[in-house]
């Protein structure tokens, strides 16, 4: 075999090969050629050598003869499938048969070349299809695993409350996925500062948490202009080349290479996740790919957290906030209270979980909304005043006679006819508190809410026939919030549905629903089982 004279380029000496071949000449002959194209090359006489190499170092290639001494190629494809099947294999051989071939390709050889090689172009060729074919399995390999903690850390996610409560998360969920010892979130408030929010680590803290300091004093000004992730594989020489005081403290704290990544909602620059390791070129380019995709789900939890937390603040302190709101705002209350004491004494004990239920469920998909970016009705106004209005959706069934309304079987087309005026039975008596009243936005979503609840997208609802986006964004939530509730619990029509059956009958009739709002419903619809299951 004559090895071409020519100029060898791209080294590819991270890369294993390891020729079995009994012929010493052959093995000196691919050695040879293979480093000069920029392999690592090892040898091995004979199977039994070879699965020792493949035992004690890595190896991303396996040139082998058939015919060897000992342990035979044949042998060596068969104990190479069951304890490394991962790794590629070519069958170099004079004297193989079809039996040979078809062994080798049961085995999982992925080439097979005939001795003597005369075109090393063959052997090139055949290299690096098979070096490539395992690199791309590795990068699937590796994109499935960190799908898998992706869709780990996304379902924790939406089952933190608090802020603390996520950032822990967080913090033990990502490190299967980073090698970091610090982790901490820093968020621009609202005099523009950043504000060390949260900080998890391994060491003692030297930054502590709530320190906040103006952002062209530290190198998070980059990311901020550039909205980009930021590696800094050696602290101390950073430190060194920018005098920067939290740099050094970082260094102190026992860190010596860091990467941020910017957190980013509707555009805007929120703050910086802050990752810090003790060793210098900690970070990679996967750990940023991965770190970046999981970012909007952060900040999308965060600020979930926050809005969840101000809502469970504004229950606890309700008597507070009515003292100081004002006096428009009280009647308002006392109007809500008026009409959910009327509803609750004409239902059943039933209805009080029914109202926790759909407001649930609507705030709930009204936030998935929100952070999705395609709903910018949705405001903090807006949540506010579903919290309030959405309970109110069937206030007008006070005036449906018991008869109708608790029929236990199926409704007649005049009587329901009836019950269908139940939309404008509420959606008057809100009207008329209303006027009393003057203009507020929450009586004002309530008349929606009440009014267009059972309005459908393609148009097919009543009691005005609205489709697509004429009927408000409030009643469409609702609209699925309720049809969801009807369907997973008990009426006096029907029994309740289970989870999958109701989310299966959805899907059939989709066409009622806003296709976006039924979208995010769906992505997120364990979530809804959740409420569902917590206020049976």
């Amino acid at each position: 075999m004559v090895i071409p004279m020519q100029q060898i380029a791209n080294p590819k000496s991270s890369i294993a090969v390891l020729v079995v071949d009994d012929e010493e000449s052959i093995r000196t002959i691919l050695s040879r050629y293979l480093s000069l194209k920029g392999y690592t090359v090892l040898t091995a006489p004979d199977g039994n050598l070879a699965i020792e190499i493949l035992h004690s170092q890595p190896v991303d290639l396996v040139l082998t003869d058939l015919m060897m001494p000992n342990v035979n190629g044949r042998e060596l494809l068969q104990k190479m499938a069951a304890l490394f099947p991962e790794i590629p294999k070519i069958v170099l051989s004079g004297y193989g048969t079809n039996e040979d071939m078809l062994v080798a390709l049961k085995t999982g050889a992925y080439d097979f070349i005939q001795k003597p090689l005369t075109d090393f172009e063959i052997l090139d060729k055949a290299v690096e299809r098979a070096i490539e074919s395992k690199l791309l399995k590795e990068e699937r390999d590796r994109y499935i695993q960190q799908l898998t903690y992706l869709n780990d850390i996304i379902g924790f996610l939406n089952k933190g409350v608090s802020l603390e409560q996520i950032f822990d998360i967080i913090a033990s969920r990502m490190k299967k996925a980073i090698p970091f010892n610090r982790l901490a979130i820093a968020l621009i408030n609202d005099a523009g500062m950043v504000e060390t929010t949260l900080i998890s680590s391994d060491k003692p803290i030297l930054i502590k948490p709530g320190s906040t300091f103006p952002l062209e004093e530290s190198s998070l000004v980059i990311v901020a202009q550039t909205k980009k992730y930021d590696i800094i594989n050696d602290l101390e020489e950073y430190s060194r080349k920018h005098h920067s005081e939290k740099a050094k403290l970082l260094l102190q704290e026992g860190m010596q290479s860091t990467m941020t990544i910017p957190l980013i909602a509707g555009g805007r620059l929120k703050g910086f996740l802050l990752f810090a390791s003790c060793n210098k070129n900690a970070f990679l380019p996967e750990h940023v790919q991965f770190a970046e995709t999981i970012s909007g789900h952060i900040i999308f939890s965060l600020q979930r957290g926050e809005l969840l937390h101000q809502l469970d603040m504004y229950n606890k302190k309700l008597e507070e906030i009515v003292k100081i709101r004002t006096h428009q705002l009280l009647k308002t209350q006392k109007a809500t209270i008026f009409a959910l004491s009327s509803l609750a004494e004409l239902r059943d004990p039933e209805t009080g979980f029914h109202l926790e239920r759909i407001r649930g469920y609507c705030m709930l998909l009204a936030q998935i909304a929100k952070y999705s970016g395609g709903f910018l009705e949705i405001n903090n106004q807006f949540l506010r005043d579903l919290y309030d209005s959405s309970i109110l959706h069937d206030i007008g069934k006070v005036g449906i006679p018991d008869s109708i309304l608790l029929k236990p079987g199926k409704l007649t087309h005049e009587e329901f006819e009836i019950i269908k005026t139940h939309t404008t039975i509420g959606y008057n008596s809100l009207k008329r508190a209303s006027e009393e009243m003057g203009r507020d936005s929450f009586l004002n979503m309530a008349m929606d809410v009440t009014l267009y609840h059972h309005e459908a997208w393609d148009g097919s609802g009543y009691p005005h026939g609205l489709s697509g986006e004429d009927i408000p964004l409030a009643a469409r939530i609702v609209t699925i919030a309720d049809v969801y509730d009807a369907l997973t619990t008990m009426r006096p029509y029907k029994a309740a549905f289970d989870h999958e059956k109701a989310i299966a009958i959805m899907n059939e009739e989709s066409h009622r629903y806003d296709p976006k709002l039924f979208e995010l419903f769906i992505q997120n619809a364990n979530d809804f089982d959740e409420i569902r299951t917590k206020y049976q």
